[in-house]
């Protein structure tokens, strides 16, 4: 599920650039389960790997990224950065205050309750 995924979580200040306004609204605000596949057609993860391939992939790709000049990668990776996310600092910022609000409140309480409870929860608007 979207927003509950590990590792990087992908939310509103990245998603709509990746799917489109339309599609990031839906998986954001109906919180509904999507499968691998279905994420690698919405372009959200790179490759789709059997599980018992995971580990042999991830080698491959620390090698071929690890057989590269340190000093090439860092100043190309931050070119990138600089490229593709131009606005990305101004949109954490206001998805981190965002985040807060939304944690301040009475529904958010019930929400984490109401999971950690493995209920459904009963909003108190």
């Amino acid at each position: 599920m979207l927003g509950a995924g590990t590792g990087n979580r992908i939310h509103f200040t990245h998603l709509p650039r990746i799917v489109g306004r339309h599609v990031a609204f839906d998986l954001l605000f109906t919180g509904r389960a999507f499968s691998a596949e279905e994420a690698m057609t919405l372009h959200l993860v790179n490759r789709v790997i059997p599980e018992h391939q995971v580990l042999a992939e991830a080698r491959a790709l620390a090698q071929a990224l690890a057989a590269k000049s340190r000093s090439a990668m860092t100043i190309g990776r931050a070119a990138f950065h600089r490229a593709v996310d131009s606005d990305y600092r101004r949109g954490v910022s206001y998805a981190v205050d965002t985040f807060c609000q939304v944690a301040a409140t009475s529904g958010a309480r019930e929400g984490i309750a109401a999971f950690v409870e493995q209920r459904r929860p009963r909003w108190p608007d």
